[in-house]
This record gives structure tokens, C-alpha cells and sequence, in this order.
């Protein structure tokens, strides 16, 4: 792992990537997507990425 958060974010075609600060302690290390935007299938997006995961 990394000693500090990393944060992706896109627009349309558009991505930037960069550290943002150290892990608090005690924080938990995690991955997390955040998609916005208006009537987004939640669900099928859930499938969509559960069907690309590494056995």
C-alpha cells in the first residue's frame, strides 16, 4: 500500500490522478467509486462491476 490517498477523478474524457494526504491512523485502507449523475442504474452499475472482478 501506499502511504497516502490517492484520488482519481474523470469528467467525460478527462482524468486526473493525484495524492491528496497521509492516512489518519486507524483509517481504513479502501477503494471506493462514486459515480454522479441523474437516473443512473445503481444496481446495473453494481452488476457491471461485480462481473469484472478477479477470482
Amino acid at each position: 500500500g501506499d502511504d497516502e490517498r490517492y484520488v482519481i477523478q474523470g469528467v467525460h474524457m478527462i482524468i486526473e490522478g493525484d495524492h491528496q494526504r497521509a492516512w489518519k491512523d486507524g483509517e481504513k485502507h479502501e477503494s471506493r467509486l462514486v459515480f454522479i449523475g441523474r437516473e443512473l442504474d445503481a444496481e446495473r452499475l453494481k452488476k457491471s462491476f461485480d462481473a469484472c472482478q478477479a477470482a
